[in-house]
């Protein structure tokens, strides 16, 4: 199970959040002076060129609104399994306004949420 962003959605992420939003972060390593390859830590992101900050699927939760208001109607944040949506009838499926498409695990339905709500201008 995926528990943490992917580097190029951890860098995606990094445009559209807060950089302390992050809980963990892709460090570069050197070996013998040279560049070597990205490694995952725990702990949040610092100013660096050797550090992108990155996502566990609790940080990505913690970032999207509990609610958002569009043309006056309010829509609340509902998780289904491997799914997220913002819907303004919390019994069935009608009211969608947000969706995401079916994917693999909740860690990239909450980034795709993210830049969702980004381009919509609602983060």
């Amino acid at each position: 199970m995926k528990a943490y962003t992917s580097f190029k959605q951890s860098k995606k992420l990094a445009e559209i959040l807060p950089r302390e939003s992050a809980d963990m972060r892709y460090v570069r390593a050197y070996f013998e002076g040279k560049n070597s390859d990205w490694f995952i830590q725990l702990g949040g992101a610092i100013k660096s060129d050797d550090v992108i900050p990155a996502w566990s699927l609790a940080a990505l939760i913690n970032v999207l609104p509990i609610s958002v208001k569009f043309k006056d109607d309010e829509y609340y944040l509902r998780f289904m399994k491997d799914y997220v949506e913002y819907a303004n009838d919390e019994v069935s499926l009608t009211g969608v306004f947000l969706h995401t498409t079916g994917n693999n695990n909740l860690v990239d339905a909450c980034y795709e949420m993210v830049v969702q709500l980004k381009e919509n201008g609602l983060i």
